[in-house]
């Protein structure tokens, strides 16, 4: 069966990344990214408006022109998460500066706050996730990281955090 995907896009990078993906699954998918203008209609007379779209092309308007029957797919994808939950024996401030060293070194940029958290954006070659940090205590330092995101990233993000903060931690 085949998709038509409408995939909004925010900037040239995001862009890019879809254009990588295509190229990647050009080998195991029939995709057609087709040049010209793509569009969905939704009406009761599509002979009439195909009648009226052939009229404005020249040349073969049949060879230029594809017409699929489509309807929407709802998406089946959600987001995978993962919450690491550690025990450390520091300071508060030392832990917090150790968790903003570590997703520094991951390339995750700070996004906002959520009452006690501080949320980060993190992109990586395996996709793109948010980890929300949670730091509590003192003394003995609890710590709350939440990962977020699609596909491998998750996972990818999890693995690296747990063995930065096992070893930190002293073991």
């Amino acid at each position: 069966m085949g998709y038509i995907i409408f995939v909004t896009y925010d900037n040239d990078a995001e862009r890019k990344r879809i254009d990588y993906l295509l190229d990647k699954w050009s080998s195991r998918a029939t995709v057609k990214k087709p040049r010209g203008v793509v569009f969905y209609i939704e009406t009761d007379e599509p002979q009439e408006f195909l009648e009226e779209l052939f009229s404005r092309l020249e040349g073969n308007a049949e060879e230029k022109v594809e017409v699929y029957s489509a309807k929407r797919v709802e998406k089946g994808v959600r987001a995978k998460r993962r919450t690491l939950e550690y025990t450390i024996a520091e300071e508060k401030k030392v832990v917090e500066r150790f968790i903003d060293y570590l997703l520094s070194k991951m390339n995750a940029g700070y996004s906002h706050s959520e009452n006690e958290a501080k949320v980060y954006s993190v992109y990586t070659r395996k996709g793109r996730a948010t980890i929300r940090a949670t730091i509590e205590g003192n003394g003995r330092t609890k710590v709350t990281l939440e990962i977020e995101g699609y596909g491998d990233a998750v996972d990818f993000l999890a693995e690296r955090i747990d063995e930065e903060l096992k070893l930190f931690a002293g073991g």
